[in-house]
């Protein structure tokens, strides 16, 4: 099961008028190693599992995944001068930045809420939760290759790095900034909760620098800052990126 990325691009400054409505190419959802984790525990837990997988391939995956991003592309000094982002020019030749919003919608979140306030359903709730998650994964590395071959190669430049809110020098409370300059809630119906939150939750926000061939780096994904390890709950349902091969 697959669907495409609804990519809303624009250079920054454009206006609503002049953002491009665009694809990626088709994206699934990698369940397998959840699949592996529950297998692992013993048949009890493996059949919370399936009963899971069976309604998210009959309806969740088609109701529920409603993939769309908002892609900026911007000056590094706008960059810096908007987000404090010293951290996005890697190296001398980094020219822009690409911000990238990602979101799988809000009626995941919804049917979360609503299985986890139903006893039998409780266990449905919890993995279409960890589902969401990975969905989010899987989004950002199909939204990588679209950079890269998108506005990277457009402008004749290579990816030479990829940052966070809250990683290393970058601020965390930059979410308020990001949806307006982004128009995000207009256009893809991302809004910011508090300092250094999305919503829906099931949203994600990076930055990625442009520059020379010179200093091109490969993408990578980062844990949580801080990370919480086994405390994590998506650890403990085996669904963290970071910790299960996907």
């Amino acid at each position: 099961m697959e669907k495409k990325i609804k990519i809303f691009s624009s250079e920054y400054g454009a206006g609503l008028s002049r953002v491009e409505e665009r694809e990626s190419a088709p994206v699934g959802v990698n369940l397998a190693a959840l699949e592996r984790f529950y297998a692992q525990m013993g048949d009890k837990h493996k059949r919370n599992f399936d009963k899971f997988a069976a309604y998210w391939e009959a309806e969740g995956f088609e109701k529920l995944f409603n993939p769309a991003a908002r892609v900026v592309t911007m000056p590094v000094a706008v960059a810096e001068e908007n987000f404090g982002a010293e951290l996005l020019r890697v190296n001398d030749s980094v020219s822009e930045v690409v911000m990238i919003v990602w979101t799988i919608g809000p009626e995941l979140e919804r049917e979360c809420s609503e299985m986890m306030n139903s006893t039998g359903s409780l266990m449905t709730g919890f993995l279409l939760d960890v589902a969401g998650s990975v969905a989010l994964y899987d989004m950002h590395a199909a939204l990588d290759l679209w950079v890269k071959a998108n506005p990277a190669a457009g402008l004749g430049k290579f990816v030479n790095g990829e940052f966070y809110p809250g990683m290393g020098s970058m601020r965390q409370d930059l979410m308020e900034k990001v949806v307006t300059l982004g128009d995000t809630e207009k256009i893809i119906g991302v809004g910011a909760s508090g300092l250094s939150l999305l919503r829906p939750r099931k949203s994600q926000c990076s930055f990625v620098a442009l520059g020379s061939a010179e200093h091109e780096a490969v993408f990578k994904s980062e844990p949580c800052k801080p990370c919480a390890g086994k405390k994590c709950l998506y650890y403990q349902l085996g669904g963290c990126h970071m910790q299960a091969e996907l």
